[in-house]
């Protein structure tokens, strides 16, 4: 009986050194290898063209046309594939929150329970600021549970990104975005479903 040996590399099996049938693990390591120098190509210009913009504010993006002139509805003729540049673009002026971040909130995120009969002008029910910290935390929920969720306006989704800015992934679709997590990402950075 031949044993697995474990190496700083990975494992390695006897199948890795039969050369007379396929082994799907060197196959793919040789495609790999093939496109290596493509890959870091596109890489390198991708890094390239994303400095470039940093430099830039949102107002020159907006002139140039790279982004759209508004944080909330979505221009009529808004399209799924550049909405995904887009997406890529404004990322870049994001600053995700901490990994112990779970919940939109802060000090006046939620509503107070001690209510004056004293005075009658009271306003009693809950601020926006209160509705829209629910809204986005039900939408965390759920797509935290790998579920599929619905926004309405740009700054929604640049809320979520802060969140899950690597596995946040969003869908155009005519007047909303479908927006969930990517189940490979989850599992890469080690979340679970539910934080």
């Amino acid at each position: 009986m031949i044993a697995n040996h474990s190496v700083f590399g990975g494992n390695i099996e006897i199948e890795d050194f039969n050369t007379s049938s396929p082994n799907k693990r060197r196959i793919s390591n040789q495609m790999e290898a093939v496109h290596f120098q493509e890959t870091l190509e596109k890489r390198k210009h991708k890094t390239e063209k994303e400095k470039k913009y940093k430099s830039m504010n949102l107002k020159e993006l907006r002139k140039m046309r790279l982004i759209s002139n508004t944080d909330g509805r979505p221009s009529e003729h808004l399209t799924d594939e550049t909405w995904q540049k887009e997406f890529e673009l404004r990322k870049l002026f994001i600053t995700p929150y901490s990994s112990k971040t779970k919940k939109l909130g802060g000090r006046f995120s939620r509503e107070s329970t001690d209510r004056s009969e004293d005075n009658p002008h009271t306003y009693d029910g809950c601020t926006n600021w209160q509705s829209y910290c629910s809204f986005i935390n039900d939408i965390l929920y759920n797509i935290r549970g790998g579920q599929v969720d619905y926004c309405y306006y740009i700054y929604q989704i640049m809320d979520l990104a802060k969140f899950h800015f690597h596995d946040l992934k969003t869908r155009y679709c005519d007047g909303y975005w479908e927006v969930w997590l990517d189940p490979d990402n989850r599992q890469k950075e080690g979340g679970s479903s539910h934080e």
